[in-house]
């Protein structure tokens, strides 16, 4: 985990997949006590161990049967423990327990506030507005006592209302951006989404970016939430699945996770041609020069070429398909020297089309198999006469003339889907080196 990369990072899956129990395994370092307070009785065994390892340092916790959870002989020095703050959900988070502390501290907070001992926390105030849409939270206020801090509104009267009779997600919130204050590099939240509204959701992911950079802190948190999720930039949603005895964590995009996770089915990418036999040869080039590809993709016959540019057009307007970079048109090479490949997203494959493509092939010495003797080639539309044909007959399937008119153009297919059809299929990483590539935080 890359704890320079100063970003968010969401990790989806199913119920079971070990989630939380990944997220009890960072906590055990900073707090070797973790599985012993959160976990039950028998979920641990002789065999149960975890190991971490700090820029090249080993340190690793086995089972103590002494005392009945992980513990380990070496010194984990306080400066890698402060590294790292984790939030289970109920009962366990420390958001939970800090309601305690606040109602034993209600005197001392309670005798600040009539000594005026507190400030108008404007950071925090701002990040809630951006996150609720509203300016209920300007006449928040806070007082800091032995255990921490308390915010609270006043009311009529003497009379206050504290931080731990706010809602739970305008309580979880606030904490929330005290642990991004308090200097660790690794935050770690258990089900985040688990008291905010679908709106506070979508707009959470944007100001976690922002304060993530502002100070230097990763957070790391699991969502089943499909209003956070679709908030997701590449290379901010993993996706854990349980496979046999193993939990594997890979990266994934929105459109792969809501179909596995929810049966929803759509797609990452689309890419407009004018007919079906385009889109033999663009999943020729893609199925030659782009496996495997990060992102889901559909390839749509959409007709002739005003149709695919107009759709593309429509689709920039309005955002129905997708939004606007991740859908492209590719027309066929005839329109190579019109004004249509001079717009935005707009290109050209290399083949003229299919139909000439094989027309040319057709007419060269020696092509077998020929049409029988008998069958008459018009003038008119002789490319796809001869193509019609040879379907008709037979005497080719469709996948071996794509195959077979794309070996003289083998270069520019190459370069056209390297240059074009990769970069828009696949992740800033290659997808070759996913599952080999350490994961980044």
């Amino acid at each position: 985990m890359d704890l320079d990369r100063n970003a968010p990072l969401c990790i989806v899956g199913r119920n079971g997949a070990g989630k939380t129990t990944l997220a009890k395994a960072v906590m055990n370092f900073a707090l070797a006590d973790t599985f012993r307070r959160t976990t039950s009785d028998g979920a641990l065994r002789q065999s149960s161990f975890v190991r971490y390892t700090v820029d090249g340092v080993s340190f690793e916790f086995t089972y103590d049967p002494a005392v009945g959870t992980l513990s380990t002989r070496q010194s984990v020095p306080k400066s890698l423990r402060s590294l790292i703050a984790v939030e289970l959900p109920i009962p366990h988070g420390q958001r939970f327990s800090y309601f305690h502390a606040l109602s034993e501290a209600d005197n001392e907070i309670r005798r600040a506030i009539i000594l005026d001992n507190h400030t108008r926390p404007g950071a925090l105030i701002e990040f809630l507005t951006r996150i609720y849409g509203d300016a209920r939270f300007e006449d928040l206020r806070e007082v800091r006592f032995s255990r921490g801090a308390c915010c609270f509104y006043h009311v009529e009267d003497e009379r206050y209302v504290r931080e731990d009779y706010f809602s739970s997600g305008e309580f979880f919130l606030v904490n929330l951006f005290r642990r991004l204050q308090s200097g660790p590099r690794l935050i770690f939240i258990d089900e985040i989404d688990i008291s905010l509204d679908a709106a506070a959701q979508a707009r959470l992911v944007n100001e976690l970016r922002a304060l993530c950079m502002e100070f230097s802190v990763n957070v790391v948190f699991t969502s089943h939430s499909l209003a956070l999720m679709q908030t997701l930039r590449e290379g901010e949603l993993l996706y854990m699945e349980a496979v046999g005895e193993q939990s594997i964590l890979e990266e994934r995009s929105f459109a792969y996770v809501k179909s596995l996770l929810f049966g929803f089915h759509g797609w990452d990418r689309y890419i407009l041609v004018e007919d079906e036999s385009a889109k033999m040869v663009i999943q020729h080039h893609i199925d030659l020069h782009c496996r495997p590809t990060y992102y889901s993709y559909l390839i749509i016959p959409v007709g002739g070429v005003t149709q695919v540019t107009g759709l593309l057009q429509r689709n920039r307007d309005h955002g129905f398909l997708a939004p606007a970079d991740a859908v492209i048109a590719i027309l066929d090479g005839d329109q190579a020297e019109t004004g249509n490949v001079t717009k935005a997203d707009t290109y050209c494959m290399p083949l003229r089309s299919l139909e000439s493509a094989f027309e040319a092939l057709y007419d060269q010495p020696g092509f077998s198999p020929k049409l029988p003797d008998g069958e008459k080639i018009p003038d008119k539309g002789r490319g796809k006469h001869i193509y019609k044909a040879y379907r008709r007959y037979r005497l080719l399937s469709d996948a071996e003339i794509v195959e077979r008119v794309c070996v003289p153009q083998a270069e520019k297919i190459q370069s056209f889907s390297e240059q074009i059809l990769r970069p828009f299929l696949s992740s800033r990483l290659d997808a070759s080196d996913v599952a080999a590539a350490p994961v980044p935080i």
